[in-house]
Formats: structure tokens, sequence, C-alpha cells
């Protein structure tokens, strides 16, 4: 088993770039991620580019004492069921190629693909991705007009499983990447990843299903939902993982001892949702307040951000298992 702690959790993006392809809309821009966008590059009121968004990206990675490698995401436009493109439900799009290439360039990158399984040349994009070391495919059916569940899907979720491709699939709410409304959220319900797990694919539901505020403010089905299909696995063999990825934001502390034991230690992949910001407070239920002020100020005075999520997910002492899993799930290569 390697040794190299990965994060598989790292979103790109960028604004409207002719020779990358990225795009986002004028809604995209309203949200957080587009703010976060703007902290992480330190340009609150000048003009985003991709090159400067790509130079911070890479700084980061590069600098990390802590962690060896980085999954960086890409996310495919929506496309209808008849394999049409829309680009204006299009609301985040980082094409495939143009991290393929920053891959290329650095080897503490991994290529997290993505492809729509509605688009009509699905199978030659997942081919192409795969010839270029493709780690995983990442999907946020939410924001990518995605049902897990429908029959266009079985095709894909076959040809993951030849390819050994996990699936990295958000689920619970989705606070990032528009659309918000009630009709796409329903999407990212982890009951509807079934079809994917009875074909046998490695199946990592991101953020472990987490809400952002815990009940009553917050709703937490969906997590519920996800424990429930880790009570079936054994009995249908199937290849379920989750990733802690933004753990260390909103509430979501009151959850790491359900979490632990709910979840097997095998089964819990490390990751961060950077550049979503990060809380400096540590999130480990019980501390002292001696305790906490140490973890607080030790958080606070590391700056690498992807070195400060390690920490904190360290601090919550999980199974040490946590950051050495995605080597025997990821399809590394």
């Amino acid at each position: 088993m390697s040794s190299e702690i990965i994060d598989i959790h790292v979103h790109f993006g960028a604004p409207k770039d002719d020779e990358s392809g990225c795009y986002w809309s004028e809604e995209f821009e309203n949200g957080v991620a587009y703010m976060a966008m703007r902290l992480i590059t330190c340009n609150l009121f000048g003009e985003i580019t991709i090159d400067r968004v790509k130079n911070h990206m890479l700084r980061v990675i590069n600098r990390s004492a802590y962690v060896d490698k980085t999954v960086l995401l890409a996310l495919d436009e929506v496309y209808d069921e008849n394999g049409v493109v829309n680009r204006d439900k299009t609301h985040l799009h980082v094409p495939n190629s143009y991290l393929i290439k920053l891959a290329e360039e650095n080897d503490r990158v991994l290529f997290g693909a993505s492809v729509h399984p509605y688009r009509d040349d699905w199978e030659e994009e997942l081919l192409y991705c795969w010839e270029n070391k493709a780690v995983l495919c990442k999907w946020i059916p939410s924001s990518q007009q995605i049902d897990p569940r429908h029959p266009k899907c079985v095709d894909f979720y076959k040809k993951l499983k030849e390819f050994n491709l996990p699936l990295l699939c958000h689920v619970g709410q989705e606070g990032s990447i528009p659309p918000f409304d009630g009709m796409s959220q329903k999407l990212n319900n982890p009951s509807f990843l079934r079809p994917a797990l009875d074909e046998d694919v490695k199946v990592i539901a991101a953020h472990v299903a987490l809400p952002l505020i815990s009940p009553p403010l917050g709703c937490e089905q969906p997590y519920r939902e996800l424990i429930a299909l880790f009570d079936e696995m054994e009995s249908h063999n199937w290849q379920l993982f989750a990733d802690v990825s933004a753990i260390n934001i909103g509430t979501r502390h009151v959850y790491v001892d359900d979490i632990k034991q709910n979840i097997p230690p095998q089964c819990l992949v490390f990751g961060s949702d950077y550049p979503i910001p990060l809380l400096n407070i540590s999130q480990r239920p019980h501390l002292t307040l001696c305790h906490w002020l140490k973890n607080f100020f030790q958080t606070l005075f590391t700056k690498n951000p992807l070195d400060k999520n390690y920490r904190l997910i360290k601090n919550m002492e999980f199974d040490e298992a946590i950051f050495s899993n995605a080597s025997n799930i990821l399809r590394l290569v």
C-alpha cells in the first residue's frame, strides 16, 4: 500500500477562456465558489484570469508539506437527454483537455475527469480521459443535471467498471455551483447511486452527504440515506466509499463520532474541497478548552490551505487509513 497522501477533491474554475475552454456563468459569479476564487487569488475587486487561478492553485499544491498529490477535478457541461449540450444551463465548465495538460506538466497533480453520461460521444470522451491517466470521474448531479438512475447511465457504469475508474459523486445539498432549486437538488440523493453500485463501480460519495448546518436548521436526510447504503454494502458486495472533503465548514463536527461508528475506516477517503475556504476552528468533538486553543493556533499559523485541512482532519482522530485509502481506490497509473 502506498504511503502517499492524496487529496482527492480539489476544484478548478476560471472565467471564459477560449484557449482552455473554461467558463462560468453570471449566476455562478453571485455565489460562494466565485467569492472563494476571489479570496484565494487575493483579488476581491480586480479581474480574475485563468493564469492567476492556475498559478495560485499550482503554488498551493507544490508547496504543501503534508499532501503529496492532489486530484484536480474537471466538470463537464450540461447535456439534455437527447445528447445536446446546453451551455445556457452550464454554470461551470472545466474541460478534461485542460486538466490533462496541467497533470502532464506537474507530477503532483492527478487528473480527475468529468464526462456527462447523456452526451452522444460519452464513450469516446471517457476513453480519451482513460488514455490520459484519469484517476476518477466526477459528477455533481444537480449542477450537471444528471439523474444517476437514468437508463443512459447503465452503459456508462459498465465502462467505468471496465476502466477501473471510480465515480466521485456529489451527494447531499449543493451550495456552490447552481442551480439550487429543489428538483435539481433531488438529483444529489445518495440512494440514486444504487445502479452504479449494482454495476460494481467504485462509488465515492462526496462530503459524506453532510448538511452544512446541523438540524433543526439543516436537513440530515441525505447523510442518513448514505449511512443506510453503508449498512447494506456488505450484503450486496458494493464498493462504496465516502470522502470527508469540506468537513471543516459549518457545524459538521457533530457528525464526526457518528461517521466513525457507521462507516468502516477503509471506506473513508481524505479530501479538502479546496478552494472552498476552511475555518481555523478544530471540528474535533469533546475538546477541552486548552486543547481547542492549542489546535486553533496551530491551524491558524499553518499558511498552506491543503496543510491546514490535513491538520484539521488529523485532529479529528479518524483512523490513519483515511490518509492512504485513496491509493487503493483511485486508478493510479
